[in-house]
Formats: C-alpha cells, sequence, structure tokens
C-alpha cells in the first residue's frame, strides 16, 4: 500500500506558521477523485507540488481525524452507499479548513458500486 504524502504547499505554510504565527487552519475536509491512475489503471506517482487532485469528482467534510502519534495525523473519509457509483476512484486529499491541500494519496482505482459503503484514511507522518 502506498502512503499519503504531505504536499509542498502545506509544507510552506507550517513553516510560515512557525516563522510569525500565520493562521493554520485545522485538516477539515477529504476529496475523492478518479485522476491517479494511468490507462493501464495502476497508480500514478502522487506529486507533492500538486495543488489540487488530477480530477476531483467530491469533496467532503472528514468523518473524523485521529493523532495516533506524536508524529502523524489520520483523517477518515466516508463514501455512502449512493455516492459515486459505477466511479473508478484512485485518489484522495486532505484539505484544510481553507480548502487547502495538505496531503494526498494515490492508490489502483476501486470501482464504486451501489451497495458499497466506502471508507478511506490518509495518513500524514510529519
Amino acid at each position: 500500500m502506498a502512503e499519503a504524502i504531505t504536499v509542498h504547499a502545506y509544507r510552506k505554510r507550517l513553516a510560515r506558521h512557525m516563522k510569525d504565527n500565520a493562521p493554520l487552519p485545522p485538516i477539515a475536509a477529504i476529496a475523492f477523485g478518479d485522476g491517479g491512475h494511468h490507462a493501464d489503471l495502476t497508480p500514478k506517482a502522487p506529486n507533492p507540488q500538486a495543488l489540487s487532485l488530477g480530477h476531483e469528482v467530491l469533496r467532503k467534510p472528514l468523518a473524523g481525524v485521529l493523532q495516533e502519534d506524536d508524529f502523524s495525523v489520520t483523517g477518515t473519509g466516508v463514501l455512502e452507499k449512493a455516492e459515486l457509483v459505477g466511479v473508478r476512484i484512485s485518489e484522495a486529499a486532505l484539505l484544510d479548513a481553507a480548502g487547502q491541500l495538505v496531503g494526498l494519496k494515490t492508490f489502483a482505482p476501486k470501482l464504486k458500486e451501489s451497495d458499497e459503503r466506502y471508507e478511506i484514511s490518509i495518513t500524514l507522518r510529519f
């Protein structure tokens, strides 16, 4: 399983926050997309320069945020049975309360079926 990455733009915001106490909104949303894979269905490498998903199809508030250890945070999002039916989900991202990308993950596409409730957890390590 591929690890999620913390994008450079967020790392810059962290550094600016340490320097001058610039606002740093909490992680608050998850975005799902279908642009994280190649035509042969293999996952694309996540881009640390990304400012958005390759092709976002849905954005939702997080179902939960946990800090399981001193050096990580995990955001969990849920797709309910009626959401994104028939979509090949292959990327997901954590966003802060201002809507800015924090971290993302790409993976082999998963075809969402109508009888499935889909949950994804993205762990960012610091």
